[in-house]
């Protein structure tokens, strides 16, 4: 396992796994990094629906949503220094920062399927890609008839304290996000943020720029619109104290991404407290829950 992936592995989405209730419908690819692949309401897509069966690791495809762990978003040149010693992790092929930790990148098991619920598990031994502690992430979906639940649960399987972080990627459908920011990490060409400040971000959305913002100090609170009067109440534990707002310039998807820790967190935790690093002692376990409400436009609305 810790020489997989590298930078000629294909993931492989063929085997899905499928839970519902109440006209919702969530599917997962357990095998290709543990993504969620669909999530629907009666044949109305709130993510991006990923149709493809395989791809090369380092490309994946701007759909669906995965997990991001042992830590979120982008680490600098993929070295950081953690209780006084150095770490250098592996970075797949065109990428100078290791990004998004391994688990969009390793299979994960599926463990207690339901109709209407699963968990996904990832047992990665140590030196996974670089990374010098061995850790179990599971994400635990649960559909009921307002929408999805899901809890995030890290456990560190090693015998020294672990740096760690963790969140979601998910490539929503939506046009724009409603929310309330009050401190924005400014970032420099390489996506890396140079620190942080206060400011007021009440909206964000699809455009011909595109954007890549983090956030913080956002409530654990987001409403994310459709053209067709649709909307997702995004609402997440204390836990997930960083949002990143992301989409490509022209491109359909808005991504609204929960996470624990801002990118780099592990470099610049040493000079600011409010990055979301945390640290689990040997065989400790963390966990935090986030719950996407959905409610269905009128017929014919269009809102924008």
């Amino acid at each position: 396992m810790p020489d997989f992936p590298n930078d000629d592995t294909q993931l492989d989405a063929s085997e899905r796994v499928r839970i519902a209730s109440a006209g919702h419908t969530a599917e997962f690819a357990p095998a290709a990094g543990g993504r969620l692949t669909g999530l629907s309401t009666d044949g109305l897509d709130w993510i991006v629906p990923l149709a493809e069966t395989d791809w090369p690791a380092a490309k994946w495809p701007r759909a669906g949503s995965y997990p991001l762990a042992p830590y979120s978003n982008r680490i600098r040149d993929g070295v950081f220094t953690f209780d006084g010693a150095r770490h250098r992790l592996r970075s797949l092929a065109g990428r100078s920062e290791a990004i998004h930790g391994s688990g969009l990148y390793l299979p994960w098991q599926v463990r207690a399927l339901e109709a209407d619920s699963v968990d996904l598990v990832l047992d990665a031994p140590a030196g996974t890609m670089g990374w010098a502690w061995p850790f179990e992430c599971v994400q635990r979906y649960r559909l009921d008839a307002g929408g999805l639940s899901l809890t995030l649960i890290m456990r560190n399987g090693g015998d020294t304290p672990m740096p760690f972080g963790f969140g979601i990627h998910p490539y929503f459908t939506a046009r724009r996000v409603a929310l309330h920011a009050r401190r924005l990490w400014p970032a420099d060409e390489r996506g890396l943020p140079t620190g942080s400040k206060v400011t007021h971000v009440r909206e964000l959305r699809q455009s011909a720029e595109g954007c890549d913002t983090y956030l913080s100090q956002w409530e654990g609170r987001a409403t994310l619109h459709w053209d067709d009067g649709r909307e997702l109440a995004l609402r997440a534990d204390p836990a997930f104290a960083h949002l990143v707002v992301y989409t490509a310039p022209g491109a359909d998807f808005l991504c609204v991404e929960p996470v624990s820790n801002v990118a780099d967190a592990f470099n610049l935790a040493a000079g600011d407290a409010r990055t979301g690093m945390r640290v689990l002692a040997p065989g400790e376990r963390y966990s935090a829950s986030l719950r996407m409400d959905f409610q269905l436009g009128k017929p014919g609305a269009i809102r924008r």
